[in-house]
């Protein structure tokens, strides 16, 4: 689903027009995103939370020349489902018996 779907789908329900849901799941987004900035917690209940994670610097490789680069700190979102958003794992995974094969 985009942007264009879901304001759609608000118009619909909530009898507006698509302007009008628009700027709603705008006024949404600015919120939740001056909250993470901020470094707050978002959390939906049946839905999930939303948490700022700084994600540390680290020195990798050129692949090409091999030369050492440094990527310096960042912060990053990380999202976490509620319990019952997505459908349960069965145990057991593949039908290999559950470890993955190596080729």
């Amino acid at each position: 689903m985009n942007q264009g779907q879901l304001s759609r789908a608000i118009a619909k329900e909530f009898i507006l027009s698509q302007v009008d849901a628009v700027a709603i799941i705008n006024s949404v987004l600015i919120q939740i995103a001056a909250s993470l900035k901020k470094g707050e917690r978002i959390y939906f209940r049946n839905f999930g939370s939303f948490t700022k994670k700084i994600r540390p610097g680290r020195h990798v490789r050129h692949p090409k020349t091999g030369q050492l680069i440094w990527i310096p700190p960042r912060a990053d979102v990380d999202f976490n489902p509620a319990k019952g958003l997505l459908p349960a794992k069965q145990s057991g995974g593949s039908a290999s018996g559950g470890k993955a094969k190596r080729r």
